[in-house]
């Protein structure tokens, strides 16, 4: 990657520039995991022409980078191993490892923990129990809420639309033109009131490909109250989307 440094009064901001052809137009910025800059650029955007822009407007990057390294120190460093805290549905759960004897690991979700029974506490290991454990949680609390909802859409007909799970970076969830819905296993670490906005907002592009007075006039009716959950899911995404 190439890099330049910016002058911000007496501050200097180095930045490294990565270039990818799926970015066609303008100039993306981003923090690597140590607080540092980096530019997600068009593959044909010269260095010249991005460190003129990003110059032209250095006081805007600065304000970026102070918000954005404010934000990595919200976002918990997690190792996989007893005593620390994992997210779900909105609280926080002691992670507690014991070992095991049985071949088949276990998950029990209690009110302030989570407890897993295993032979095999390697930190890779109780990551991936951990990963599938969010995941089957996901496909039956989804399913249900999804129930819940589409029995308000009056445009949904039938059983409503099947529901395919993905963990996903930087995406709660989408609706393909085909109808078919995809949601983010990460949701099962935000409050249950967000989860149902996802679903809710997701169901009204059934109806509402688009993001127009429509699609809100139905999102108006289905959740009254989205606007609230999708600023919170905004406010936390770092936090949520981070593992």
């Amino acid at each position: 990657m190439k890099s330049g440094v910016l002058h911000h009064d007496d501050q200097l901001i180095p930045y490294q520039v990565q270039h990818k052809r799926t970015v066609t137009r303008r100039i993306h910025l981003r923090t690597a995991q140590d607080g540092s800059l980096l530019i997600i650029a068009p593959r044909r955007m010269s260095q010249r022409a991005i460190h003129d822009a990003l110059q032209e407007r250095v006081h805007n990057v600065a304000r970026f980078l102070v918000v954005a390294r404010e934000r990595l120190q919200e976002i918990p460093q997690l190792n996989y191993v007893s005593g620390e805290q994992h997210l779900f549905m909105g609280d926080l759960r002691v992670l507690e490892i014991s070992n095991s004897t049985a071949r088949a690991s276990r998950i029990e979700l209690t009110p302030t923990a989570l407890r897993i029974e295993t032979n095999d506490s390697d930190p890779g290991r109780i990551k991936t129990l951990l990963e599938s454990w969010y995941r089957a949680q996901a496909a039956e609390y989804f399913s249900e809420r999804m129930g819940v909802y589409v029995e308000k859409a009056s445009w949904v007909t039938g059983e409503g639309p099947s529901i395919r799970l993905r963990k996903m970076k930087r995406t709660w969830g989408s609706c393909s033109a085909t109808g078919n819905i995809t949601l983010n296993t990460r949701l099962m670490k935000v409050p249950p009131h967000c989860i149902d906005y996802v679903i809710a907002h997701e169901l009204c592009h059934l109806q509402q490909m688009n993001h127009g007075r429509a699609f809100y006039a139905l999102q108006d009716v289905l959740y009254p109250d989205w606007r609230n959950a999708r600023s919170h899911l905004r406010d936390k995404a770092h936090v949520y989307l981070a593992h």
